[in-house]
């Protein structure tokens, strides 16, 4: 048992080694939020839709404009090219083509086998970073930073992956940086 003198020690000793972000406000989990991507050149559009669609699925109402929302998340995006790397140049599908033969009749099936060929790309890194404020103030409630290493000719949608990856955990704290493969 504890006494309480060693109770106020350990309770002292625990706030000295917490880090100050994690005294701050509790992170909302409802409310107004509105999404500001003014720093971003490419892709200003995507980040700021795909973050707004990951809040709405964490019970967010979005509203346009800082001036008018509780909270605000602001979107630093940064895009570097670490490199090249090898891709497969990519081929069609199959096509149907009526008249395939001289005379008219008939028709032929095109398919088109992959060559084996490939061919340089560059290969990106991307990091998001989220900072939720609320309206009016300077003192972050919420931080998060994603990355993930791409090449430019991969499908699929960056700023979809890394804004769902970051608001998966929300409202947990973490100061890691979250790795999107």
């Amino acid at each position: 048992m504890f006494t309480r003198q060693q109770a106020a020690r350990a309770a002292f000793a625990l706030l000295a080694l917490t880090p100050a972000a994690a005294l701050a406000a509790a992170p909302p989990t409802e409310g107004t939020m509105a999404v500001e991507a003014n720093g971003i050149d490419a892709g200003q559009d995507l980040f700021r839709d795909a973050t707004a669609s990951a809040l709405a699925d964490k019970g967010f109402t979005l509203l346009d404009g800082a001036g008018h929302a509780a909270f605000t998340m602001d979107l630093a995006v940064s895009v570097t090219q670490v490199g090249t790397v090898d891709a497969k140049v990519a081929t069609t599908g199959p096509k149907i083509e009526n008249g395939g033969l001289r005379s008219g009749v008939g028709s032929a099936v095109k398919i088109q086998v992959p060559s084996g060929k490939s061919r340089r790309v560059a290969l990106e890194r991307t990091q998001l970073d989220m900072t939720l404020r609320k309206r009016g103030e300077t003192d972050v409630i919420w931080r998060g930073s994603a990355v993930t290493v791409r090449n430019s000719a991969t499908p699929g949608n960056i700023a979809a992956d890394l804004s769902t990856a970051l608001l998966r955990q929300y409202p947990a704290q973490s100061d890691a940086v979250i790795g999107v493969p």
